[in-house]
């Protein structure tokens, strides 16, 4: 074989592996997983740190970031995780004080969800507030006989925290078949100061959309 025929075909393979690894980065890229830290300052000497997984398909794009809170005095407190679909997803966060605990209300694909870290032991804990719960609710089944039905999943919003008062909007729909009713509804939980489990304080009238 002539020496120029073996320099084209050299030539073709090196061409062909560098395609190939161009085509693998550019599937890691779009779909992942990749990781990287993002730190957002809160001021007063504390720092919200994201320790994020991307991954991706070809309906949506998953963050899923570990958070944790570093202070001044270089005390982490871990606070839990949360799954975001929009790569600005820290621009949304604030840290509020619940008592003894720190307080981070996530939004995540439909529900909230808060974080909290004990400032006295770091125990952390979450809750994720779903409509579809409200059934389990002794307060809410003692205002209403119907329920919200699974193959609506709904909507919350966790709106304000004043004190250890969390308030959250639900939205959610009542019956399986047609006509629906949809409804949107508040509902206020105390938070226990110990456990940092919440407990519903008050169910507000629903209002139908």
């Amino acid at each position: 074989m002539k020496k120029g025929c073996l320099t084209s075909i050299y030539i073709f393979l090196v061409l062909l592996v560098v395609l190939a690894v161009a085509i693998m980065w550019t599937i890691k890229s779009a779909f992942g997983p990749s990781y990287k830290t993002v730190s957002i300052d809160l001021g007063s000497g504390k720092t919200l740190v994201g320790e994020e997984t991307y991954n991706a398909d070809f309906a949506a794009v998953f963050y899923d970031v570990d958070l944790k809170l570093v202070t001044q005095e270089l005390d982490t407190f871990k606070l839990g995780r949360a799954t975001f679909h929009d790569e600005n997803w820290h621009k949304s966060l604030r840290l509020d004080t619940v008592g003894n605990w720190f307080a981070l209300p996530v939004k995540e694909s439909s529900y909230s969800k808060l974080l909290l870290a004990n400032r006295t032991n770091k125990m952390h804990q979450d809750t994720t507030f779903s409509p579809l719960e409200l059934r389990y609710d002794s307060l809410w089944r003692a205002k209403h006989d119907d329920i919200p039905v699974y193959l609506y999943t709904g909507t919350s919003t966790i709106d304000s925290i004043r004190m250890n008062n969390i308030f959250v909007t639900y939205d959610y729909r009542i019956g399986y078949s047609e006509p629906f009713t949809f409804f949107v509804q508040s509902v206020e939980y105390l938070l226990d100061p110990i456990s940092g489990r919440v407990k519903t304080k008050k169910v507000f009238e629903r209002k139908e959309k």
